[in-house]
């Protein structure tokens, strides 16, 4: 009896992209939470929209979202399940908070002191609720594993971003591995084209065999693409190696993705032959779809 174990290449690329949503119950009150997570080329961009009340637990929402999600554009909108949310406001505070901030800024308009006064998250509080470090504590918990539903969205975005990925960049290696007879042929077909005129101009012009020989060298090695392919075939395995080897690697992979879509442009621009042109416009639609999906991986 034999046993075949079958080893899955392993992908780690993870998508910006992500949504989750919870409803939850604490101490008697009904709360709900909705993450939503968009690419971004800022970071980790954040913003949290949460009762007044709950301001205090903004500080390590962040903390969490810096640790778990680390780039994108994150939005999180927390709030009490209730038909109109019943908060109270801590005048007494308010105005004990005015009065140290205007010993702070004695200039200051009385609208703005009060505006910073009231944007403490300690002076408001819920009629129904009341936080204590215990519950602080649980909702912190239901967020985190809001945040991991998040993480599990991009990831299996991520393995599915991959595989188009993965396939566009084996595309251009196979593409590129065609220009080779091609080249040959190429250069046959010039070298040729060039002995032919030289025929038909020798019986009347003096030359001098050696300095043509020189000339001819120049002029194909100026053509020569073979250092651009042995690029570009460096740049795309050492793309794929790096799409099965790292985390994070939205920022690497942008940069090789330029690095071969400049051997791709330089091929074409050295070519002078219709059906390397046509293969450097194929490679060109596959890097540009390539970089397409790049703006969306962490």
């Amino acid at each position: 009896m034999y046993i075949v174990f079958i080893l899955k290449e392993v992908c780690f690329m993870i998508s910006m992209t992500g949504y989750a949503k919870k409803v939850f119950k604490i101490k008697n009150t009904s709360f709900f939470i909705i993450i939503r997570s968009l690419n971004s080329n800022k970071g980790l961009d954040v913003s949290i929209k949460t009762p007044r009340y709950l301001l205090d637990l903004e500080a390590d929402i962040k903390k969490i979202l810096t640790t778990k999600l680390v780039r994108g554009k994150i939005d999180i909108k927390l709030s009490e399940l209730s038909a109109n949310e019943s908060v109270d406001l801590n005048e007494k505070k308010v105005r004990s908070y005015i009065k140290i901030l205007k010993k702070i800024s004695p200039e200051s308009d009385p609208t703005q002191l009060l505006n910073a006064a009231i944007s403490l998250p300690d002076v408001f509080s819920s009629k129904n609720f009341n936080m204590t470090a215990a519950l602080k504590k649980d909702f912190l918990i239901i967020i985190d594993g809001v945040v991991s539903e998040i993480v599990k969205y991009r990831e299996k975005e991520g393995r599915q971003m991959a595989k188009s990925i993965k396939g566009y960049i084996n595309n251009i290696l196979i593409k590129s591995k065609s220009l080779v007879k091609l080249e040959r042929q190429r250069t046959k077909i010039k070298k040729q084209k060039i002995l032919n005129q030289v025929k038909s101009i020798s019986k009347d012009v003096d030359y001098n065999p050696g300095r043509l020989e020189l000339e001819m060298i120049y002029y194909f090695e100026k053509h020569d693409i073979t250092e651009e392919r042995v690029r570009l075939k460096y740049h795309c395995d050492f793309f794929l190696q790096i799409l099965k080897a790292e985390k994070i690697m939205g920022r690497k992979l942008n940069f090789l993705s330029q690095e071969i879509l400049r051997e791709i442009n330089t091929i074409g621009s050295k070519a002078n032959h219709f059906e390397i042109q046509k293969i450097v416009v194929e490679m060109k639609e596959d890097i540009d779809k390539t970089k397409e999906q790049l703006q969306n991986i962490l």
